[in-house]
């Protein structure tokens, strides 16, 4: 596995965890009498568990997995950079939001759509560089050639 596959994967991992905390977090606060900072915490969740978590499991797989081959227009070095993107942003977001979930303080959903706009600018740069890297591979077998039998219903 490359490294940066590796790191990419780790690091889903580890927003995996601290969504799940947050979760159980809000639920704790819900019943325990902290409606009030309910109100970025879904947010903040969401975006720890789908971008932290599931984008960046994806994004490390694809690395990983997809063939490179030599004509593509793939760079590792702009991968690279991708994750710092991705992480630093999927980080900032959070922050901010879980503290404006706290404070009245506005600067902190400014801090938070800054994040999100790193994390946007990541995917769109990640699929970007990997869309040279998708595809095929070998020769379709006889067996994807023929369709599909009928079924008889009766």
């Amino acid at each position: 596995m490359f490294e940066l596959a590796r790191r990419y994967i780790k690091t889903s991992l580890v927003f995996a965890v601290l969504s799940t905390l947050l979760g159980m977090h809000m639920i704790a606060a819900q019943r325990f009498g902290e409606p009030k900072a309910l109100r970025w915490l879904p947010t903040a969740h969401g975006h720890l568990f789908l971008v932290g978590f599931v984008a960046m499991m994806i994004m490390g797989v694809a690395i990983w997995m997809f063939p490179r081959p030599k004509d593509a227009r793939y760079s590792p070095l702009l991968s690279e950079a991708i994750y710092w993107l991705v992480t630093l942003g999927t980080i900032v977001r959070a922050l901010g939001e879980i503290a404006a979930s706290y404070s009245s303080v506005r600067w902190w959903l400014t801090l938070s759509a800054l994040g999100g706009l790193a994390q946007g600018i990541a995917i769109l740069l990640f699929v970007a560089n990997i869309w040279t890297r998708i595809r095929p591979m070998g020769k379709l077998t006889q067996e994807d050639r023929e369709p599909m039998p009928r079924r008889s219903d009766g």
